[in-house]
């Protein structure tokens, strides 16, 4: 998702129920689907070009984004290409909050390789948050004929590096700064993907056939180094990714469709490391993040149904098969470790779908019901990766980790009223069983404590423990009070517990907090100004996941002493104005009333009140 310029976004779905499974069996929760913008064909004989200009200057963080795109189009072949260049300085923090969060000292680095905490001469700057990133797109659509599409797409992005501030704040037992550095390396992504759509005249087995290929790399690297260490521990990752799809679709009768089809994924894992002495500049190598030349390969075939049961009531149905098969060399690590790992393989399959139904009374009145099911299996992240996921603790693989499952329920409807008052909520409930957690883990050897990159930790790992129940609802409100003034508020009730054997419910780590918006608009043609709240409910230290309370530095803390997350609330204005169809003009001021807040289980706290100027040219 970071990977992506917002610029060249066209739309975004958010798809729940049976038809997730076309994504995959990953999808528990659901898929976010991204879709870029897309070249388009002249309709005339004539050629013609369209360009446009965008920038964006915020005060929060110095941001400034420039933006550039041209599309060039004939009646068959048309072509878009698009660059994106941000920049971000330090982010600086509002004033009204907890003190908690200032940032009063950070470390710097003098000229002799000596580590010296200096006092922030600003606590409300986030000192080291600061990064650059470019993005590269272009495009190309060719249509010879009414049968047969082709689009063939490239996207690189590119970044410096990029500081993580909630390892930055850590402190160590005395209070002091755990760490005098902590960045990604520059993070590099290039997708290549092609797509040839073919629709037939008339064929038995379908209406229209699209194959798909892509291929993605990843590259990234975490460099750390605790305070007054003389050695930077450098662990670099690249990600190979090679997929194709193959997707039918046919229309059945009047009524109804069958979509189906095949995706076949190939995952390559390359991981190095390295500590580098500052001093002279030398290098020895260390343990890898994951084992060097894993690999993940996965076959999946889908199915999804859509009919008309009667006039005004519509049945969906969807099922997949999906096959994985991880290798990984876990035994790369024991010659640094205590470990007794040997190369490992690990193969799942599992049948996953769910069925739905519509009920579209009229425009004015409609519900939604749906059944689904899913399995994850574990990926080389889960089973097969060494790092520190907290202070004193590290996590180790566990090749007997198993896939986890749900079990979800979702209904909701929607209403609009005569005069045009819309309403509308989604329930849902989600059982989820053999699901991940990570927990104490002692290895076959007896050995539940190692010296993880200098530093005594606590062995943890990846492991089938946890039954979770997580439920919630969501509503929403859209009104017209007038023929140019317009209300609307959402709000998210969501809450979720571990089920395991203790006698009470432990909350699930990443179930954010209640939260919700209200809007107030105007807008009389060329004039938009947007009035709004954001808002998120506290979460106590009683209903702090377990493994968020041992992150007392990323919280505010109460009155006892213990972590816990504020509530909070932002009022901001955003306003539009189009001088033309060419010309538009946007400004928004954000967090009025400059509150000092961080979102739940961030590490960084949220802008303090942010102007932000932009404007689009296009011609």
């Amino acid at each position: 998702v970071i990977s992506i310029s917002p610029m060249t976004i066209q739309n975004i779905e958010v798809i729940l129920g049976s038809e997730s499974v076309l994504y995959g069996s990953d999808a528990i929760g659901g898929v976010m689907n991204f879709y870029t913008k897309t070249p388009v064909l002249s309709k005339t004989s004539n050629r013609k070009t369209r360009s446009n200009i965008s920038s964006r200057y915020s005060t929060a963080a110095s941001e400034k984004m420039y933006h550039f795109d041209i599309a060039y189009s004939t009646k068959k072949i048309s072509f878009l290409s698009s660059i994106t260049q941000s920049s971000f300085g330090d982010l600086r923090m509002g004033s009204n909050g907890p003190t908690d969060y200032l940032r009063e000292n950070y470390v710097v680095t003098s000229f002799v390789d000596e580590d010296v905490v200096v006092e922030n001469s600003d606590s409300k700057i986030q000192k080291f948050t600061a990064y650059k990133q470019l993005n590269l797109m272009q495009k190309i659509f060719y249509q010879p004929n009414e049968n047969l599409k082709f689009d063939f797409g490239i996207h690189f992005s590119k970044t410096n590096n990029i500081p993580r501030y909630d390892r930055l704040i850590r402190t160590n037992e005395n209070g002091g700064l755990y760490y005098s550095e902590w960045y990604y390396g520059p993070q590099e992504w290039l997708l290549i993907n092609s797509q040839l759509t073919f629709i037939p005249k008339e064929t038995k087995f379908y209406d229209e056939l699209k194959f798909g290929s892509s291929f993605q790399r990843f590259s990234e690297s975490r460099n750390s180094r605790r305070f007054s260490d003389s050695f930077l521990k450098s662990r670099e990752e690249e990600l190979d990714i090679f997929s194709l799809n193959l997707d039918f679709f046919k229309k059945i009768s009047e009524n109804s469709n069958i979509t189906y089809g095949l995706e076949m994924i190939e995952n390559k894992v390359g991981s190095f490391a390295k500590s580098i002495n500052i001093s002279d500049l030398s290098e020895t190598p260390i343990s890898t993040r994951y084992p060097d030349n894993s690999s993940l390969n996965s076959l999946g075939l889908y199915v999804n149904y859509k009919t008309k049961i009667i006039e005004d009531v519509f049945f969906q149905s969807g099922v997949r098969y999906s096959s994985t098969v991880l290798k990984s060399d876990l035994s790369q690590n024991n010659i640094y470790y205590d470990f007794m790992y040997e190369n490992t393989t690990l193969e799942n399959g599992a049948f996953v779908g769910g069925i739905g139904l519509s009920w579209v009374r009229n425009i004015y009145n409609n519900w939604k019901f749906n059944i689904n099911t899913a399995f994850r299996s574990p990926n080389i992240d889960d089973l097969a990766k060494v790092f520190d996921s907290e202070p004193g603790s590290v996590v180790v693989p566990n090749p007997d980790l198993k896939p986890e499952r749900s079990f979800g329920l979702e209904f909701g409807g929607y209403f609009r009223t005569k005069n045009n008052i819309e309403l509308d909520f989604s329930s849902y409930v989600t059982y989820l069983y053999n699901s991940f957690i990570r927990d104490d883990f002692t290895l076959s050897n007896g050995v539940s404590e190692i010296i993880y990159d200098g530093e005594l930790s606590q062995i943890q790992a990846l492991q089938n423990s946890s039954k979770s129940f997580i439920y919630g609802i969501e509503f929403g409100i859209n009104m017209f009070l007038n023929k140019n003034f317009r209300m609307k508020s959402q709000h998210n009730l969501i809450a979720g517990y571990e089920l395991d054997d203790l006698p009470f419910g432990m909350p699930v780590r990443h179930i954010p907090p209640n939260y919700g918006n209200f809007h107030l608009i105007y807008n009389n043609g060329d004039f938009t100004i947007d009035t709004y709240l954001n808002y998120n409910s506290k979460i106590s230290f009683n209903n702090l996941a377990e493994s968020e309370r041992a992150k007392p530095y990323m919280y505010a803390l109460d009155e006892n002493g213990n972590p816990y997350s504020p509530s909070w609330m932002t009022f901001n204005v955003r306003s539009k104005y189009s001088f033309s169809k060419m010309l538009n003009i946007n400004f928004t001021v954000e967090n009025i009333t400059n509150k000092l807040y961080r979102p739940y289980s961030s590490g960084i706290s949220a802008p303090g009140i942010n102007f932000i100027f932009s404007f689009s040219y296009a011609y």
